[in-house]
């Protein structure tokens, strides 16, 4: 598993040698590259919220976006070049049809990201288990490996949850159906100054209710998609699940409608910090926020995480202007 990770892999389910991978794994954007990312990018670098172990060791676990270039940033090497290109033309032109074929395909590679990023994360953490605490005294070694055991349960959870919300999307995928899939879509009056792909559980909704309690072993929650891209000088946001039609992802969608227009992008922004860090932004834009803005959003990158509990203030935190872009469209699927 650990030389598959690091090679790369085909995320398309088998199908007894029918429509076979090509041969070469490539760099898959989650979000594509042309009139996706490089809408927000200057100089062909954009800002990541993922860091580097150098940046959180220097920082204290509090690092600043750093700069990426378009060619390496929401790449992952979890498709073979050939399924990549065939499977999501649909949602690599210069314009897209909002409909349930594009919400799908939005979602599918978003889950197939975060499967990939789990298993990443589950090997991360085994090597961790072997290493970190190599030459240290005792009480350090126990520390280190009670907080790693912490840190693996509930990585060992999100794997579980991930395969088999990959597992139902490959059914639908393989069908060629969408029974089951619903989708909540809302496009802006101008580019956002973000771009995202990403698959969560959601916790709370954005008016601050509980939608579901997370950590539980062995019971199926809810799991969401997001993805936000520019497309013909609007950005798109698309939502996407498998599951019950009014469990805690139609609520979260839903939660969005109960946001006056002008203030939905700054929700959305909030909503993707806290869960994802597979989000890009426009450094113009990070660099002119008001310092408490950052700050806010910085420690939001860290929520629900040993170092930061998720309370639903960081959902309804209002005070935090983002964007002046206003929702002038939504879609329900």
């Amino acid at each position: 598993m650990f030389a598959e990770l690091r090679e790369g892999y085909c995320s398309l389910p088998k199908t007894d040698g029918e429509n076979p991978c090509s041969s070469t794994i490539t760099k898959a954007h989650t979000i594509q590259k042309r009139g996706g990312l490089d809408t927000i990018a200057e100089s062909n670098h954009v800002l990541t919220v993922k860091p580097l172990m150098k940046d959180l060791i220097q920082s204290s676990g509090n690092p600043k976006p750093r700069k990426i270039g378009l060619n390496n940033a929401s790449v992952f090497p979890g498709f073979c070049s050939k399924h990549d290109s065939e499977t999501f033309k649909p949602i690599e032109g210069k314009s897209l049809n909002l409909d349930t074929q594009s919400a799908f395909l939005f979602s599918y590679r978003a889950v197939a990201y975060e499967r990939f990023s789990k298993e990443a994360e589950g090997r991360f953490i085994a090597i961790m288990k072997e290493v970190a605490d190599r030459g240290q005294p005792f009480w350090k070694q126990a520390a280190m490996q009670s907080l790693l055991y912490d840190v693996s349960f509930g990585v060992d959870l999100g794997k579980r949850e991930i395969n088999r919300v990959k597992e139902s999307f490959d059914r639908l995928l393989l069908d060629d159906s969408y029974e089951g899939f619903h989708y909540f879509a809302i496009r802006f009056d101008q580019v956002l100054p973000v771009v995202a792909c990403c698959a969560f559980q959601p916790e709370f909704d954005l008016t601050g209710v509980r939608l579901q309690q997370l950590g539980q072993d062995k019971v199926e929650l809810d799991n969401i998609t997001i993805t936000v891209t520019p497309f013909e000088g609007n950005t798109i946001a698309v939502l996407g699940w498998i599951g019950p039609e009014n469990g805690p992802a139609r609520s979260l969608s839903n939660s969005f409608l109960s946001i006056e227009k002008a203030r939905i992008a700054d929700a959305l922004i909030r909503l993707l910090f806290i869960h994802s860090d597979n989000i890009f932004l426009n450094p113009t834009w990070w660099d002119d926020l008001p310092e408490r803005n950052k700050v806010a959003l910085s420690n939001m990158t860290r929520s629900g995480t040993l170092a930061r509990e998720r309370t639903a203030s960081e959902y309804t935190n209002t005070s935090l202007q983002l964007s002046s872009a206003a929702a002038i469209e939504t879609v329900t699927g």
